[in-house]
């Protein structure tokens, strides 16, 4: 299975210590991803934060915890073969088209990652990196980071921190190894978890995901799949806010449609109950990958999919395709 592979290069962080170094994730960053860019900007030397396009309203609460120290630079600007910046890296990134147009340098750069392992990204890059059964991507970080001399001072310890809590759900769905990376990451920083829980928990109202929320739920449909139930629905923005919701409401599997332009893009989510039944939503993206020449991939419970589709193809394709995946799945 190719999400059991891991792909373990030299420490490719050793390049951080000279030289200007920026750091991008996945568009719309999220907790996990901006922890990783803060920790290396508080560990290491001359490093720029950027941002594809947008960052997530849980990532920006983070940034609020350190007043303003560490700034994003949303869409650097970056010449030809990665100028000004030497090197550039790529953290908790699974696919190119979450990073377009700065996919053109993922396979001459430094790529971090803890999702299903990419093939065509590990036959032309020495530098990738990843390890699919990381928790999280903040865990390879931290051990990176240390191995090669790195500090862990508290500003790193948050975000680390911070990311290991956000993708493991708070602890609900962590092994051991979290809790123990936690502990000794959290020991290294000289902080209380309470320190973290407060940093990333601040209460936020936004009326405009509410009204996207609402109109979510207005638009969804759902579909009794063998002994598994899909819901999907259509929205604009907060696409992943959306899709939990979408499992939250009781859903074993929660996918959500956005369009832009000529691209559809989807967001998925899943129950443990049909991850524990062998549901792997990032493999499920990918076969669809296979299926209609776009680009996907993620974790077992969460993971994103784009093509250039109308969305009601698309819609009617994945649906198909879950139909034949989840018909083969007894709940345990």
């Amino acid at each position: 299975m190719v999400s059991e592979e891991v792909l373990i290069m030299s420490n490719v962080l050793d390049e951080l210590w000279s030289g200007r170094t920026l750091v991008l994730s996945h568009r719309n960053a999220d907790i996990d991803a901006m922890g990783c860019s803060i920790a290396l900007a508080a560990m290491f030397p001359n490093v720029t934060i950027g941002a594809v396009e947008s960052v997530s309203r849980g990532a920006q609460n983070l940034l609020k915890s350190f007043d303003g120290h560490y700034q994003v630079t949303v869409d650097p600007q970056v010449d030809h073969e990665g100028s000004p910046y030497d090197p550039i890296v790529f953290v908790d990134t699974a696919t190119p088209s979450q990073v377009e147009p700065y996919d053109k340098y993922l396979s001459s750069s430094i790529v971090v990652d803890h999702h299903i392992l990419n093939s065509a990204l590990a036959d032309v890059n020495t530098r990738y990196h990843c390890e699919p059964a990381s928790p999280s991507c903040a865990q390879i970080i931290h051990r990176l980071a240390v191995e090669v001399g790195a500090e862990v001072n508290s500003d790193a310890a948050l975000a680390m921190v911070a990311g290991i809590m956000a993708d493991t759900e708070r602890f609900r769905i962590a092994p051991n190894s979290a809790l123990l990376d936690t502990l000794t990451i959290l020991e290294e920083g000289g902080l209380e978890l309470a320190d973290v829980v407060q940093a990333i928990e601040r209460p936020v109202y936004d009326r405009s995901r509410v009204i996207a929320m609402l109109k979510a739920a207005r638009r969804s449909e759902h579909f009794e799949i063998g002994n598994f139930i899909l819901a999907r629905t259509r929205v604009g923005a907060f696409e992943a806010s959306a899709a939990r919701n979408l499992v939250n409401m009781g859903a074993d599997v929660g996918i959500v449609a956005s369009e832009d332009g000529d691209t559809t893009s989807l967001t998925g989510r899943a129950s443990r109950r049909v991850v524990d039944a062998g549901l792997h939503l990032g493999e499920f993206f990918q076969r669809l990958s296979k299926m209609t020449g776009g680009d996907g991939g993620g974790h077992a419970g969460a993971a994103g999919f784009k093509a250039t589709l109308p969305v009601e193809e698309l819609e009617q394709t994945y649906l198909e395709l879950a139909m034949e995946v989840l018909k083969g799945l007894d709940p345990r």
